[in-house]
């Protein structure tokens, strides 16, 4: 009688797919992600700080105008009277009254324009993540090109992305003013509506990340049904990373900032070197790591087979 521990036995059946149709833990461990990030970093610096420069002289443009516009609006004197906020002599609760009664707001077609122009720097920035992101990409594909194409590909997804950022914006916009009718009704009902935007913004914002490497990188308008594919079971994962590289940059950001203002540098000019050098030079590190996040969503295998692209 042969001996039944020799026979073949039965392969099992492939699991299903889940809902998501993504396996978990398709994000690389957080230090291989740093490393792989700060790796891109140092190969394509050159490229990278031609994308911040082009970052940096929008984000100058945005911030001078904005500083020029709002002491427009006030007189001259809007700056000024920020320093002495920040300079310590305003001691007493009627001594902050009195500083916040001495603001005299006049409208100009000056300060206005200013203002614009400042809006619309500020959103063109959005070119430098854009430009960083399709230098990441090069640098994973192995695709010999340059920080000027990298450019040059992102002014022509400049389109899309204001489109996104628009609206984006109009949402915000949307959302404080129902919070603001609220709380013209009722006090409480405002309060609640604050809490669960707040909350939602926390969860949601860090995941939009990954909706912005699509927009980088793919052509067209990125797919809300794709951007939930993508990942899958892997959004806790994605949003901690994200969330990681954020806060670093934001404490960065925080403590130059705090040792400018306790130097005899002004508060605007503390603002501008956070915003017209720090961020800039930051966006960069944080482009390339949302990438490599993206990419590796995307190749991630799936329990149907293959990738996320049917690869």
């Amino acid at each position: 009688m042969a001996d039944d521990d020799t026979r073949p036995r039965p392969v099992p059946p492939p699991s299903e797919p889940g809902r998501g149709d993504r396996q978990r833990d398709a994000h690389r461990r957080v230090g291989a992600l740093w490393v792989g990030t700060f790796g891109v970093v140092g190969r394509r610096w050159r490229d990278l700080v031609v994308a911040a420069t082009l970052g940096s002289a929008l984000w100058l443009v945005s911030f001078v105008s904005a500083y020029v516009g709002a002491d427009e609006l006030f007189g001259g004197q809007f700056w000024a009277k920020i320093d002495v906020l920040f300079s310590g002599e305003l001691q007493t609760t009627a001594q902050i009254d009195a500083w916040f009664a001495s603001f005299d707001f006049t409208f100009t077609p000056q300060a206005a324009g200013l203002l614009l122009v400042a809006l619309l720097a500020s959103f063109l920035s959005i070119l430098q993540p854009a430009a960083s992101a399709q230098i990441a990409r090069q640098e994973l594909a192995g695709i010999d090109a340059d920080g000027s194409t990298a450019v040059s590909i992102a002014l022509g997804r400049l389109p899309v992305l204001l489109l996104i950022n628009v609206t984006l914006a109009v949402i915000q916009v949307a959302l404080l003013g129902v919070g603001l009718g609220l709380a013209a009704v009722a006090e409480p009902l405002s309060t609640v509506w604050d809490i669960v935007t707040l909350v939602v913004s926390i969860v949601i914002t860090p995941l939009l990340a990954i909706l912005w490497a699509m927009a980088y990188l793919e052509p067209g308008l990125p797919s809300l049904r794709r951007w939930n594919r993508l990942m899958g079971r892997n959004k806790l994962a994605t949003w901690g990373r994200v969330m990681l590289f954020e806060v670093v940059r934001m404490v960065l950001a925080v403590v130059i900032f705090i040792v400018a203002v306790a130097s005899p540098l002004s508060f605007a000019y503390s603002v501008a070197i956070v915003v017209v050098l720090v961020w800039p030079l930051t966006v960069g590190i944080v482009t390339v790591a949302q990438v490599i996040m993206y990419e590796d969503l995307r190749n991630a295998p799936s329990p149907a087979g293959g990738t996320s692209d049917g690869n």
